[in-house]
Formats: C-alpha cells, structure tokens, sequence
C-alpha cells in the first residue's frame, strides 16, 4: 500500500453529489452518493471534477456577467479583469470560496462538501416510496467509493440498517479484505471493466487490471451480485479484439453475472472539462457521443456469450 492509498482509506471523503431519481445507477429509481475522489485517472472521465480528492471551484464563464464582486473579494489576485473579462488564475487560487460567496448570476461554484453519514441517509429515505414501488435505491459512486473503503463499508452498513437496497459502483482496484467486509452490506456490485489490456490499464488508466479482475472473480465466487459495466470509449477499447476480449472472458463468467451494461461514449462531460479548468488536459474535445447501433458489435458478441437483452442480462446505457 502506498502513502496516497492509505491517507484515502483513512480519510472522509468529500460529498462532490446526491443526485436524486437516478435511473442509470442500478435497477428501479434510486438516489446516488457520488463521493469525491478516484485513484485512477481516464481521460475521457465525464465526472473530472470528481477525481480529485478535494475541493475544486469551477468557473463558467458563459453565466459569468462580468461585475467584478469575485475581483473586489479575491485575497490572492486569482480572479482577476482583463479588459471585459473576469479571468481566473488557477495557479494562485487557494479554493478559498469567497468568490463563491458574491456571485449572483452563480458563475462560480464550489465542488465536494463536507456531509455526515447522518445527512445522507436523511437525504436517501426521502424517496423511499419511490423505492419500493420502482425496486430502486441508493447507489454508492464517485469517483471511486472504495478509494475510502472504511467510510463506504460504514455507510452501506447504516443504510442497509435501513432496509435500503444498496449498490455500489467501482473500477474495484483495491485490496480485497474492504470488498470481502462489503458484501455483506451490498445488493449489487456495478464494476468498471475499461479494458483487458494489462498494458492499457496500467499506462492509460493508472492501476493493475489483474487487481480488478481478481477482486471481480471473488466477489462472485463469494456469492456476490455483480453486474459488469463497459465504457466503450473511441480509440482505446473499441476494436475487433477488444470486442472479442470482453466477450470471451465474461463470457467464461456468464453462469455468476448479473449483467453486463454497454455504456458508449458521450461527449456531454466536455463543458466541465472546461469549467474545472481542464480542458487543455481533455483528449477527446473533438469526440463525438457513440450512438446505439456504434456498439452493436459488442452487443452481438456479448450475445454470443449468453447475455440478453430479454432477461436484462444485457443492456445498452445502463438502464434496468
């Protein structure tokens, strides 16, 4: 273990959202806990601002009406105007939030709050009818939520302890003994498989792909439910043989899986690339969104292999 990893396993994590009626997190309407921060690093993430640990501002520049209040408040010059533009120097900036405080047309925003397992799960049964006629509930995100695998066994525990059904959606890169302790307080496991390139993960992704696929094929040997998610992103693992690969070794899982869940490409996280200050880092700003029938390749395959649309085995968008 690492010095990073372990100050994530200790630490609580920031809330970067609840989002509440989420119907592509898990089956049946369901409030989702996205938890601040991930280990891994994709560079087509449509969550950017949720791989960081920390608090981030985010600037839009589109709402911004150029009044100068974030300029009058600034202790360290960050925001600052050039000519009719309110610019922000992100080199300088503490993240201290009074810009934040002053900006009516809400230009400005600060990312990842401090919330007790007490709020959220106050928060998650306000929609417990919604639940139980849907055959929703909570789903656990991020980020990565076992990038602090301590906070996430405790607050499945607390609100398996409520009768909620539980979900919890990982790229499972960590040690095994935090998943074995969460399965006992998870309905569904929803994991990230981004490829079976051990080369790829590792360069691209940042972490071992042998990790993952070892902690996959456990949970199911322990008798865990496990429904396996593939972004299918354009250029990294789109091709003939990544088709095939996914098939053939999920295909050789079938008989434990829930499911697998196609998710294509979409290019609507490119305006928080921009608004987090990244959008110099983004390498897919001239990506289109995949359509349907683009991943219709990887659907046969996963036919082939015994998945189906009919039993929900098999979807294309996650949707249950």
């Amino acid at each position: 273990m690492d010095e990073k990893e372990k100050i994530a396993i200790d630490r609580k994590p920031l809330i970067y959202n609840i989002q509440r009626y989420s119907i592509q997190d898990g089956p049946g309407t369901r409030t989702t806990i996205f938890l601040k921060g991930c280990p891994h690093k994709c560079p087509w993430c449509h969550n950017p601002d949720s791989q960081s640990a920390e608090k981030e501002l985010l600037f839009d520049t589109e709402k911004c009406t150029g009044c100068g209040a974030c300029v009058e408040v600034c202790p360290t010059g960050a925001a600052y105007r050039k000519g009719d533009e309110i610019l922000l120097d992100r080199k300088i900036c503490t993240n201290c939030g009074k810009c934040v405080e002053v900006c009516v047309p809400g230009a400005r925003e600060m990312i990842g709050q401090e919330t007790s397992i007490e709020e959220i799960i106050k928060t998650a049964k306000q929609d417990e009818m919604f639940f139980a006629s849907s055959g929703g509930g909570i789903t656990i995100s991020g980020g990565d939520p076992m990038y602090f695998p301590e906070f996430t066994i405790e607050l499945a525990r607390r609100l398996k302890d409520e009768m909620l059904h539980v979900a919890v959606e990982s790229a499972v890169g960590c040690q095994w003994k935090y998943l074995d302790e969460l399965r006992n307080h998870v309905d569904l496991f929803l994991i990230d498989l981004k490829t079976l390139d051990e080369t790829k993960y590792k360069e691209v992704i940042g972490g071992s792909l042998q990790v993952v696929m070892r902690n996959l094929e456990s949970l199911l040997e322990a008798g865990a439910s496990v429904r396996v998610r593939i972004p299918v992103i354009p250029g990294f693992n789109d091709s003939d043989a990544d088709y095939d690969a996914f098939s053939s070794y999920l295909g050789a899982l079938r008989s434990g899986l829930e499911g697998v869940d196609i998710l294509p490409f979409h290019s609507y996280a490119s305006k928080k690339w921009k608004i987090s200050g990244k959008w110099d880092e983004y390498k897919y700003r001239e990506t289109e969104s995949l359509q349907p029938e683009e991943v219709l390749g990887l659907a046969k395959r996963l036919k082939e292999a015994g998945f189906s649309g009919k039993d929900s085995s098999l979807t294309i968008g996650g949707i249950l």
